[in-house]
C-alpha cells in the first residue's frame, strides 16, 4: 500500500476543487478514497488549512473537511516531533519554513509528498506527486 503526505493547497484543492490537481495527484486521492493508499496529513498542513480558509476567499468548511477525514480508516494526522525538528537543518533547499516542515515529515514517514510546489519539486528531497 503506498503511502502519500499532503500539503496544504493539495488537501484543500482534493475536498474543494479536484480539477485544480495534477493528474498524479488526483490519481493518488482517488487510491487514498478507494482504500488502496493511505493518507498522512501534518498538522502544520492543518494549522494552514484553517488559516487559508479563515483569511482567504475560499468556500470551504474546516469542519465538513474534517468529518470527511475522521471518516476514512487510511488517513491520518502526523505530529511534528523532535527528529524532524532536527532534519529541517538538511533542508535548505527549501527557505519556507512551513514546507520545510512537511517535507521532513514526509521524509520521516517515507511518504511520497501530494504537492504542486515548484521549489519542493526541483529541491529533489521527497518524491513529489502532481
Amino acid at each position: 500500500m503506498a503511502t502519500y503526505m499532503t500539503d496544504t493547497h493539495s488537501l484543500l484543492w482534493a475536498f474543494t476543487k479536484p480539477r485544480k490537481l495534477g493528474d498524479r495527484a488526483r490519481q493518488a486521492f482517488e487510491e487514498i478514497a478507494n482504500g488502496q493508499s493511505r493518507l498522512l496529513i501534518p498538522v502544520i498542513v492543518l494549522a494552514e488549512l484553517i488559516f487559508t480558509i479563515e483569511n482567504k476567499p475560499v468556500e470551504a468548511d474546516v469542519d465538513e473537511i474534517l468529518v470527511r477525514i475522521k471518516g476514512s480508516p487510511n488517513i491520518e494526522f502526523v505530529d511534528f516531533d523532535l527528529q524532524s525538528a532536527l532534519a529541517l537543518r538538511a533542508l535548505t533547499a527549501i527557505p519556507e519554513m512551513h514546507d520545510r516542515m512537511i517535507v521532513a515529515s514526509a521524509i520521516q514517514h517515507h511518504a511520497a509528498l501530494i504537492t504542486f510546489d515548484e521549489v519542493i519539486t526541483i529541491s529533489g528531497l521527497v518524491e513529489a506527486i502532481w
